[in-house]
């Protein structure tokens, strides 16, 4: 039988952070030459920021996660959600919103985050992560997240879905035509066949309301993509099979991304559109870097979240006006939480 976790709490971003839009469910163009320019980059880049603070410390409560893969898409979920989505946190099935998915499901501890910082449930849920009676499992389940739009665990299954999902947006008809489907595929899941024929029928028909950007960051479970299984040249095989590629040469650079996703806004040319990011896998923690281990292990005790958690302050935080207070407390509120019942399962030794 089960029972309720105790969730630590976390400090509050807000004194920090707030959304760039107060309204998601409507898009307006930030161009350089705006007013608003430079305060969507620093909200981007502050709401990236707590994106890798709130994911250590929640991913360090479980004991488990993909940092690796969860900081590389940092400033991407940042600048999707602060600025490209269009969504609505208090009715999360508004039939006009945008649809994303995450392809690359084992890096759902940096979407978790994303989605309570917007507020799609509780801040203090992130600390129950991948515990028994949590709605935030290892993989995400959209039966019972708000802000999920697909169950995922198996790679290179989710871009075919999506493919489908914009072929039928298309098809319900002129009052739909506004709205776009974007999907974020790791690049070592590109191994997949299944990925390629998505690809094949998002060109066959001519899907330009789908987005397939691709977390280029190099690194898989098990080693570096270049010599497990190359992809390359990737962009020449993505133009092949009927994509228009663009390329983001930093994915961390927050202008590089507003600039590139206000351009593909009115980019309806009768192509999908596939979008190379460029990142670092575990961008942000030195021991994180380019390094496999990192791909699946998580922070096991505090003193650990501490000292990442530290290392986020002093690329990011302190620059953004942080103060030394909030990792400390982030750090102070990590509690381990262990399953809450014993193994049901027992072993019984059979009599010769």
């Amino acid at each position: 039988m089960t029972q309720t976790v105790p969730i630590p709490a976390a400090p509050d971003f807000r004194p920090y952070w707030r959304p760039f839009r107060e309204r998601t469910t409507v898009l307006t163009d930030v161009l350089p030459f705006h007013a608003e320019y430079p305060a969507v980059l620093r909200n981007c880049e502050i709401l990236a920021y707590l994106i890798r603070s709130y994911t250590t410390h929640s991913m360090t409560c479980a004991a488990l996660g993909h940092p690796g893969g969860s900081f590389s898409e940092a400033e991407f979920l940042a600048v999707l959600y602060n600025y490209v989505l269009r969504f609505d946190a208090a009715h999360p099935k508004w039939p006009m919103r945008d649809v994303f998915y995450l392809s690359k499901c084992h890096a759902c501890p940096g979407l978790y985050t994303t989605l309570a910082l917007f507020g799609y449930f509780p801040m203090r849920d992130l600390g129950g992560y991948g515990c028994w009676d949590s709605h935030l499992e290892s993989h995400p389940d959209w039966l019972r997240t708000p802000g999920i739009e697909i169950s995922g665990g198996s790679l290179g299954q989710i871009p075919g879905v999506a493919t489908g999902r914009a072929l039928a947006l298309r098809r319900n008809g002129p009052d739909h035509g506004d709205r776009m489907v974007y999907v974020l595929l790791g690049d070592g899941e590109c191994n997949e066949g299944s990925v390629w024929e998505a690809f094949m029928a998002a060109g066959h028909y001519r899907l330009d309301n789908l987005v397939f950007v691709i977390d280029y960051n190099k690194v898989q479970a098990k080693g570096f993509l270049s010599q497990d299984m190359s992809i390359e040249p990737l962009a020449g095989k993505l133009r092949a099979f009927n994509l228009d590629v663009h390329e983001i040469h930093n994915g961390h650079d927050v202008s590089e991304l507003v600039d590139t996703f206000t351009r593909l806004r009115q980019k309806r040319c009768g192509k999908p559109l596939a979008v190379i990011l460029h990142t670092v896998k575990g961008k942000k923690v030195g021991e994180c870097q380019y390094n496999p281990n990192w791909h699946t292990s998580a922070p096991r005790n505090a003193e650990t979240a501490g000292r990442w958690l530290q290392e986020l302050w002093e690329q990011d935080g302190r620059r953004l006006g942080i103060p030394p207070e909030f990792p400390r407390a982030l750090a102070a509120a990590v509690e381990i939480v262990p399953p809450v019942h014993a193994n049901p399962d027992h072993i019984f030794e059979q009599q010769a």
